[in-house]
This record gives C-alpha cells, sequence and structure tokens, in this order.
C-alpha cells in the first residue's frame, strides 16, 4: 500500500481527530479512506441499468408539482414512501433503471425552491 502526504488545516485535523474516535476507525488513515471510497462511489458516473435511493424532503403544499416530475420519470420510480415531519414532506423513493434517467429526477428535484434536501445514493452491489 502506497503511503500518501497531505496537508490539512488545524481545525480539519481536530474534527477529523474527533471523528475517528467518535466512529470507532482505527486511525486517521481508514477513515479518509473510507471517505475517498464514499466520495468516489457518489460520484461515479457508471452507466446502463442502476438501483438508487432518493431522499426526499421539501415544504408540504407542493406534493402536487413534485408528484409531477416523479411521473415524468415513472420509468426509473419503483417504490416509495411518503410521511410528514415538522410541517415538511419526507420521502422516500426507491429506483432502478437507466443511470441517467435517475440522475435527471434527482437534478430536478435538487432544483425546485420547496425542495430542502434531495439525496441520490446509488445502491449497487458492484458499488459496495
Amino acid at each position: 500500500m502506497a503511503v500518501v502526504s497531505i496537508s490539512l488545516p488545524d481545525a480539519v485535523l481536530d474534527r477529523l481527530d474527533s471523528f475517528v474516535a467518535a466512529r470507532g476507525f482505527a486511525g486517521r488513515s481508514e477513515a479518509v479512506r473510507a471517505s475517498l471510497r464514499e466520495l468516489m462511489r457518489e460520484t461515479s458516473e457508471r452507466r446502463g441499468r442502476r438501483a438508487a435511493t432518493l431522499t426526499l424532503v421539501y415544504e408540504e403544499g407542493q406534493e402536487r408539482r413534485i408528484a409531477e416530475i416523479k411521473h415524468d420519470h415513472s420509468s426509473v420510480v419503483k417504490s416509495m414512501m411518503h410521511n410528514h415531519a415538522d410541517g415538511r414532506c419526507v420521502e422516500m423513493i426507491l429506483l432502478e433503471g437507466d443511470a441517467a434517467e435517475i440522475r435527471r429526477l434527482a437534478d430536478r428535484l435538487r432544483s425546485r425552491r420547496e425542495t430542502v434536501l434531495a439525496e441520490l445514493v446509488f445502491t449497487d452491489v458492484g458499488d459496495a
């Protein structure tokens, strides 16, 4: 395994050390490796058929507009769960299909003014 040296501001290093201790990592290197794997997985541009979850939080009263967007991308929306919390709608959407179509759906939902959170996580076994 190669050794790589990086420079970090003191405040970031302090936060990293707290994170390592709180999460039970063996050391800084393990935490950095896990973070890099996650970052690369999140930004993966794999194409083709993918599976994902989309956690969506938006202001109540906007259900119709959000539903129209989801309907436009019904080829990838497989299932969803809707609930309410603190005056907001909270949805977990299960997606499967073309990766580009999944990203388009997430981007459209993220771009809405009423969207508070739209977190897309690809869940393919190949990403593990």
